[in-house]
């Protein structure tokens, strides 16, 4: 798979949802972040808000990079005040 081929982020904990086998908990997920489900899709969560999302070929291992990055940065940010 091609994400799992560039995945680095061994501190991110993952989770592999079958959708086929386990609809009711997709359509719950989907419902209670506000989004719009597709297969293949990848979620990044943080505090019960999904702040990536992505399908297809949109899912970028740079640009989840990125978005755990600025999540640090404004932890960090937070923390500092």
């Amino acid at each position: 798979m091609r994400l799992e081929s560039d995945w680095n982020l061994d501190e991110i904990p993952t989770y592999y949802l079958d959708i086929k086998q386990f609809r009711k908990l997709s359509d719950s997920i989907s419902e209670t972040l506000e989004i719009h489900h597709e297969s293949p899709q990848i979620l990044l969560i943080r505090n019960g808000q999904c702040t990536y999302d992505a399908s297809h070929f949109d899912i970028s291992v740079e640009e989840i990079n990125e978005t755990i990055v600025w999540h640090k940065t404004q932890k960090f940010a937070s923390d500092m005040q």
